[in-house]
């Protein structure tokens, strides 16, 4: 059956319809919800905060936690213990108390709780003076997250934050701080990546997810982006931003406009899921696939700009048409070097080998795409034992998959 019209959810920050131009702000709120990022890493600096020891993302996707997924968990009567707001979160592994510091200048701070006991967030300034503190009851049978929150003047800045509550028994989501126009003027770094099957199928819906991280040493204050899409392939049927301060401002034959507010510094993101429904009559062998383009304020400039990937989409019947993707290798007696293109420009991609003999795989680093979306490296690999090897090199945000044979003799 033919999906005709186009439905669009406009999610509209309203507040930031009165904001003044940039140099005229007196803040900034910036929101961390914990999306995109691998289960039980330890979270370190995220989002221009430091979180101390004990911090580590969680995702309810990868089956450890107690969590309402795949399953929606309805009754909320102990089937589940959290009720989570998609599929990320933050928590505090082994110890009861978690400390977050801040930035120059924070003077308000809320995060979304869920606990199976009562759990407090206290504020303190640089003295380690209690400034103010708020506090949750148990709330894991209520299918909700509770919001804590606290303020403090602006002459007496919050330096840092300690969450704490029973050991092991809670999790945060959607924190958010706002913090005064101090903070010294250092440049967002983004990357923008579109993530799509290869392959899409005439008379089917086509997911495409968009993802925009700021993964520099200073915040991004606001971003425009421009998607263009095939209208001759594909019916735009809706846009579902992650978070209420991204929006779609505007939609064309063929292009859709997106507006988002505020980026923190260091690995903040955002993520927008926009599916299309693929025309019964699109052409096979068609391609789809179509460059993003970004514009972006800072503390620094007020013009920056970037672009994603191309996504190398096709109209398609099935899987023998999806790409395999290869990394160029040059091997001699001590050295593999290697090279592949076609990432989004600054998105992470982790490396990693399989040694012979069904060995388990080492990890070699993660690094960032360059300006023109190519990672290169080289590999000693004059210790290593005889045999067949893979290289593998995997894109964070794309989720792209190169994979490389070699031999060592």
């Amino acid at each position: 059956m033919r999906r005709s019209g186009i439905i669009i959810a406009l999610v509209v920050w309203l507040s930031l319809l009165s904001l003044a131009p940039v140099a005229a702000q007196s803040s900034l709120t910036f929101t961390l919800d914990f999306e995109g990022l691998p289960d039980d890493q330890a979270i370190g600096e995220y989002g221009g905060l430091t979180f101390g020891d004990g911090w580590r993302f969680g995702d309810v996707r990868s089956g450890r936690y107690n969590a309402p997924f795949p399953a929606d968990c309805p009754d909320f009567g102990g089937t589940c213990s959290f009720a989570i707001n998609r599929y990320g979160f933050a928590r505090v592994a082994g110890a009861s108390v978690g400390q977050i510091n801040l930035p120059d200048g924070v003077i308000s701070l809320s995060v979304g709780v869920s606990t199976s006991s009562r759990v407090t967030l206290a504020a303190f300034d640089r003295a380690g003076n209690l400034i103010v503190s708020a506090f949750a009851e148990s709330n894991i049978v209520t299918g909700r997250l509770d919001r804590l929150i606290v303020a403090a003047p602006a002459s007496q800045p919050i330096a840092y934050v300690e969450i704490s509550g029973e050991r092991d028994t809670w999790l945060i989501d959607d924190l958010q701080y706002t913090t005064q126009s101090v903070l010294r003027a250092r440049p967002a770094r983004l990357a923008l990546a579109q993530r799509v099957d290869d392959v899409a199928r005439p008379g089917t819906i086509l997911t495409l997810e968009l993802t925009l991280e700021n993964y520099g040493r200073g915040p991004m204050r606001a971003a425009t982006i421009e998607l263009p899409f095939d209208d001759a392939a594909l019916t735009l049927l809706d846009a579902t931003p992650g978070r209420a301060d991204v929006w779609v401002s505007d939609v064309q034959s063929g292009l859709i406009t997106i507006r988002t507010g505020p980026l923190a510094a260091t690995r903040d993101l955002i993520a927008i899921t926009i599916r299309f429904w693929v025309r019964d009559d699109a052409p096979i062998g068609h391609a789809i696939g179509r460059v993003a383009r970004l514009w972006y304020s800072d503390g620094v400039t007020e013009f920056g700009r970037g672009q994603s990937n191309l996504p190398r989409a096709v109209i398609g019947w099935g899987p023998e048409l999806n790409f395999e993707r290869r990394p160029d290798l040059t091997v001699n007696a001590h050295t593999v070097a290697y090279t592949a293109a076609g990432f989004a420009p600054g998105e992470p991609v982790g490396i990693w080998y399989n040694p012979p003999t069904g060995a388990p795989p080492m990890t070699v680093t993660t690094v960032r795409a360059d300006g023109d979306g190519r990672v290169s490296g080289t590999l000693a690999i004059s210790d290593w034992p005889a045999g067949d090897y893979t290289l593998v090199l995997f894109s964070h945000h794309s989720q792209q998959t190169f994979v490389g044979a070699f031999s060592v003799p």
